[in-house]
């Protein structure tokens, strides 16, 4: 039996995560849950599920829950996450949470020697070098990608050395606006790019599929994951998201991983790996499908992918600061505070207005360059404001 903590249990991947274990209770118990503001839902699962320990990181969240569930044991905040991760009795943490509050918890998991199944790529694109040198410290620790896209890499590579990669091949969708015209991506509204063609995911990360950042950190996530280097990585658009992602190795073979588009495959591949059990998905009909499209990758209709490049060749801090300013760049478009193309701007604009760090990066200058980028993207969105 392995004890799971599950980070952002009220999420898509909580959910995900919900559902394989639901399939196998004989191999996996939810020993603990934590969550941002949802505490109704979190209360719901861990009545359901007989969980005693969760943590709501929004106090307010916290002081609510206490207050109707009296039995709970109720943690809050950061500290909160960190003690759960640290927990003697897990073994497994899912770490499903976004943005850059899931690198914390991360660091601490490999730091006790836990089994990352890691969903927030927030916690390698700005930290990557930071979690490198925890794991070459804390050998009893994993990190298995839950991402789809990593997961494939993950299964293609099977163990495989990386010595024997040639190319690192990130499948996209391409989002809601593959097809769309660029003199119309001036008008795109909120509802448009919230309407994913494929998966059903969060606000956030559905505004950053439409926009291609998405794939962006991807390829800085796959950089520091597999450490492999940005010339070896490529993105290419496959609309029916069969493919997952591929391997391309030196003697030519090109592995690919195929499935169903549902995040309990790659959960369940973290949990279980090298062991596949059985799970309850949809299956492929190869007939039906007919046909697999590929195209290559627009940066001049989506420059977000592009920065991503960019920034991650330039390391240091550089990829913490993309991150965290198009976290606030989002949510102001989400506002309409923004409009769809200010996304790339103000990330161009944050890059160029922070001192780029020299060196191997550190824990704390990722995070002083996570609060200052914050601010510069506040200060962009500020001034388009006062345009209006």
């Amino acid at each position: 039996m392995i004890n799971i903590c599950l980070l952002g249990a009220t999420g898509s991947i909580g959910d995900s995560t919900l559902g394989v274990v639901d399939q196998h209770p004989d191999q996996f118990r939810i020993h603990s849950l934590a969550a941002h503001t949802n505490w109704e839902k979190i209360l719901q699962i861990a009545r359901a599920r007989k969980i005693r320990r969760v943590c709501l990181f929004d106090a307010t969240a916290a002081f609510q829950l206490t207050q109707v569930a009296p039995d709970l044991e109720v943690l809050c905040g950061m500290d909160g996450l960190l003690e759960l991760v640290q927990d003697p009795q897990i073994q497994t943490v899912v770490n499903g949470l976004m943005g850059s509050v899931g690198c914390l918890p991360t660091l601490r998991a490999v730091e006790n020697g836990k089994t990352i199944a890691l969903a927030n790529k927030e916690t390698m694109v700005m930290a990557g070098p930071v979690i490198q040198d925890a794991l070459d410290a804390n050998p009893r620790a994993s990190i298995v990608p839950v991402d789809s896209e990593h997961n494939a890499i993950f299964q293609c590579l099977a163990g495989r050395p990386i010595s024997e990669v040639e190319t690192l091949l990130l499948t996209a969708s391409g989002g809601p606006f593959r097809e769309l015209p660029k003199d119309r991506f001036a008008h795109i509204t909120v509802a448009e790019a919230l309407k994913h063609p494929t998966w059903t995911m969060g606000r956030k990360i559905t505004i950053d599929s439409a926009s291609m950042m998405n794939k962006g950190l991807e390829v800085i996530e796959a950089h520091y994951l597999f450490r492999v280097p940005y010339d070896q990585i490529q993105v290419v658009v496959h609309p029916k998201s069969i493919i997952h992602s591929l391997v391309q190795f030196r003697d030519g073979s090109l592995m690919a991983q195929l499935g169903v588009p549902d995040m309990k495959v790659p959960i369940q591949c973290a949990l279980t790996w090298p062991e596949r059990l059985s799970l309850r998905t949809g299956r492929l009909d190869l007939p039906a499908i007919g046909q697999l499209q590929f195209f290559p990758p627009d940066f001049d209709r989506f420059p977000c992918l592009q920065l991503a490049f960019d920034a991650g060749r330039m390391g240091g801090i550089a990829p913490a600061v993309l991150n965290a300013a198009n976290e606030v760049l989002v949510a102001a478009f989400l506002d309409e505070s923004i409009a769809f193309l200010d996304i790339p701007r103000g990330l161009e604009f944050c890059l160029s207005s922070v001192s780029m760090s020299e060196g191997r990066l550190t824990l704390a200058q990722a995070l002083e360059a996570d609060s200052n980028a914050r601010e510069f993207a506040r200060a962009y969105i500020a001034r388009k404001v006062s345009l209006k």
